[in-house]
């Protein structure tokens, strides 16, 4: 893989770059192609997300662990961090703001932040184990339990073990470390079919909504930048903010720009209230 040369960038070009970024990895998860959105007839103005097969949700799951987790390359976004942090950034920085347009994406990616970082009890059946194991972690290492798991065959999974006997071990469970990768099936029953099928409305309604935000932040700058020398001609450019002056920048927000000017591959939805309280691994009055 080709490195990143190290390039010193503004603030505002850093920006332009990992916004850029962090959009286009919303839009390779909230889109048509891995996701359809169905109107609850019962509840006018909510919807239920749907993956169209069990494949394309594991590559939601893998897209979005890359997005809330994985980090890339600072020398790039100047973050050292996954593109989630990226967007946290953005919102301090806010290099593009114009009266406020930041608000909206201040608040989706705080949101999305606390949802991955809540703690809830969960009742797990792992019969490979022979225990029922009631455990509390964030949300966000299930994902990257699930995850992991989606990407990797067994022989690769040993980070994954890992983490799991360290959960079993911190919530009084005791468990050979050499016993895990047996138990690996029982997790991933348990996540995919259960846990991310109930949650995926609610992250796929977060997800939109930070990539509404996001429309909403740019669309000023857009307006601005955005021009044409002849009226009557297809032919478009952008006339770069007073921040932006070097080449690979410019290459970036021009890129931004037409990804502002494409908008949105969902309009915006509220997902189902019911899909929004617990999955029934957590309920806990059985």
């Amino acid at each position: 893989m080709v490195g990143i040369k190290n390039k010193t960038y503004s603030v505002a070009e850093k920006e332009a770059i990992g916004l850029c970024i962090s959009l286009e990895a919303i839009g390779d998860m909230a889109n048509h192609a891995l996701l359809e959105l169905r109107d609850v007839s019962m509840y006018p103005g909510e919807v239920e997300v749907y993956f169209h097969t069990y494949i394309h949700q594991e590559l939601f799951i893998i897209r979005l662990l890359d997005f809330v987790k994985e980090s890339g390359d600072s020398k790039l976004t100047g973050v050292s961090g996954s593109c989630l942090k990226v967007l946290q950034t953005a919102c301090d920085t806010c290099s593009f703001d114009q009266k406020g347009s930041i608000g909206a994406l201040t608040k989706s990616v705080k949101e999305l932040d606390d949802w991955l970082n809540y703690k809830t009890p969960i009742k797990l059946w792992l019969p490979t184990l022979g225990i029922e194991a009631d455990i509390e972690v964030n949300r966000i290492d299930f994902i990257a339990i699930s995850g992991n798991y989606c990407k990797h065959n067994l022989s690769r999974l040993t980070g994954v073990s890992k983490h799991i006997h360290s959960i079993l071990d911190s919530n009084g469970y005791s468990v050979p470390l050499e016993q895990i990768p047996l138990a690996l099936d029982d997790f991933r029953e348990h996540l995919q079919e259960n846990y991310f099928v109930y949650y995926g409305t609610w992250l796929g309604e977060m997800l939109n909504n930070i990539r509404w935000a996001m429309q909403n932040y740019l669309e000023p700058t857009y307006r601005a930048s955005y021009t044409k020398d002849d009226p009557s001609d297809i032919r478009y450019r952008y006339e770069y903010p007073i921040q932006i002056t070097q080449e690979i920048p410019k290459q970036w927000f021009w890129r931004l720009m037409n990804n502002i000017r494409t908008g949105p591959y969902f309009k915006k939805f509220a997902g189902a209230h019911y899909l929004k309280e617990q999955s029934s691994l957590e309920w806990h009055d059985r």
